[in-house]
């Protein structure tokens, strides 16, 4: 039987089109809990960033739970993208969208809201990623009065400094991955600096934001939000390499802090998102909370925590957050109870500290049985080449380690012993 105007099999009830747009192979378990939904899958792949992060989809185990594939050879390109996204919605109408990757939440939300289907507000998101933006917004609304100066040159960067106090946070207007961020001790090493920052190109095409140095605990909080009501996931202790304070090394669920810093952290993410006007998603809002207990902004992120932390999430003992993600943008009333983690997942990841010579191999990871159940996940993946580069941003990381324990330390030692162990045999020094 078919149905009469379109054509096609009629849609069993309660079977909702969802369409997926992202390159992450993280957050493919979303297209399996899609499926367990009951859900049609389209997945939209973008080639050029696949294959700049060294991504197959086509060996991935997820293939299973997608209907349908439509490649792009760069679906941030927002026209490619729009009319790809019209022709699925032609085809088949679209219930909702989810789009993990900061680079593609805001032109996915532009063409959600000319479908007229739920998603994050287009302008909030914009907003949430344009960071002097962000700070502009928060400011007004008297949630985070955090200092910032946009620059266009080293005497306006300097100024900002001399006016504030050393040190300053130097990093792209817009961007991720913790590309191009620095934390600038001083003055000669702003001049040092500013020869290599280039207003205008990547990775400082839309400006160059200095900022007031924040110092505390560095934590973010994991938050949804739907029809109107917040749904608080957890607050997640982060970890950054001492050497290059920008850089982020690795980051534990949940964080071990007492019921009132949870409280205020909680409370600050969600003025920070009402005020910036994101309304549907879940949300990776990052947190600087001060040593007299004042959250302050680091960024906000309208879009699920990334790499292998909903993984982490879900070994703590904090449920399926890819379950949660489909149904929050498929625009269903959530009901989410108290959150009891029953453990502490800690991941580090790492890369070359320094610029080196490529290890003539990878090293043999036998002895990573000793830890047991312990031991979550352990991966070491060279790039090709006859030098490593030394990592300054997420992206150069070629090392990982997920541990979960019972006991907050003995995560946390785990991990950090298994990076070292994994450098002793490598031969270099790693950041951690």
């Amino acid at each position: 039987m078919t149905d009469p105007v379109s054509g096609r099999p009629p849609v069993p009830s309660g079977r909702r089109h969802v369409v997926f747009v992202t390159w992450k192979t993280g957050n493919a378990p979303a297209f399996r809990a899609a499926k367990r939904l009951g859900h049609e899958v389209t997945l939209i792949r973008s080639l050029r960033m696949e294959r700049a992060q060294h991504i197959d989809f086509t060996t991935s185990p997820y293939q299973e739970y997608v209907d349908t594939v439509h490649v792009l050879d760069d679906a941030t390109d927002a026209e490619a993208l729009r009319a790809c996204v019209l022709a699925v919605h032609r085809e088949r109408p679209i219930d909702g969208f989810v789009a993990t990757v900061d680079a593609l939440v805001v032109p996915v939300a532009r063409v959600a809201e000319e479908l007229g289907i739920p998603f994050t507000s287009a302008h909030g998101a914009a907003t949430a990623k344009l960071k002097h933006r962000c700070r502009e917004v928060l400011a007004a609304a008297g949630v985070d009065d955090t200092r910032y100066a946009v620059v266009g040159g080293y005497v306006e960067a300097a100024a900002f400094a001399a006016e504030v106090g050393y040190p300053v946070v130097l990093k792209p207007a817009r961007g991720s991955a913790s590309e191009g961020a620095h934390v600038v001790p001083d003055r000669a090493r702003l001049w040092d600096l500013w020869r290599h920052v280039k207003p205008g190109r990547a990775p400082y095409r839309d400006g160059v934001l200095v900022e007031q140095y924040l110092t505390g605990r560095f934590l973010s909080a994991e938050l949804g939000l739907s029809h109107g009501r917040f749904l608080r996931l957890a607050v997640s202790e982060r970890k950054t390499w001492d050497r290059h304070e920008a850089l982020e090394v690795g980051t534990t669920i949940p964080a071990a802090i007492d019921g009132d810093s949870y409280e205020r952290v909680m409370a600050f993410a969600e003025a920070a998102v009402s005020a910036v006007g994101l309304r549907l998603g879940i949300f990776h809002v990052e947190i600087m909370l001060g040593d007299d207990g004042r959250p302050r902004l680091i960024e906000l992120n309208p879009r699920l925590m990334g790499s292998c932390l909903p993984n982490l999430f879900q070994l703590a003992g904090g449920g399926d957050p890819f379950e949660l993600l489909v149904r929050v943008h498929l625009d269903e009333e959530v009901e989410l109870g108290d959150i009891a983690f029953s453990r502490y997942a800690t991941v580090r990841w790492f890369g070359a500290a320094d610029r080196v010579r490529r290890p003539a191999g990878p090293p043999s990871l036998d002895w990573a049985d000793e830890y047991g159940d312990a031991l979550h996940a352990l991966t070491l993946n060279l790039p090709d080449g006859d030098v490593l580069a030394p990592c300054r941003g997420n992206l150069g990381n070629f090392g990982e380690v997920q541990v979960v324990h019972p006991d907050h330390a003995t995560s946390i030692g785990v991990a950090e012993e298994i990076v070292a162990r994994a450098a002793e045999q490598l031969g270099i020094e790693v950041t951690r």
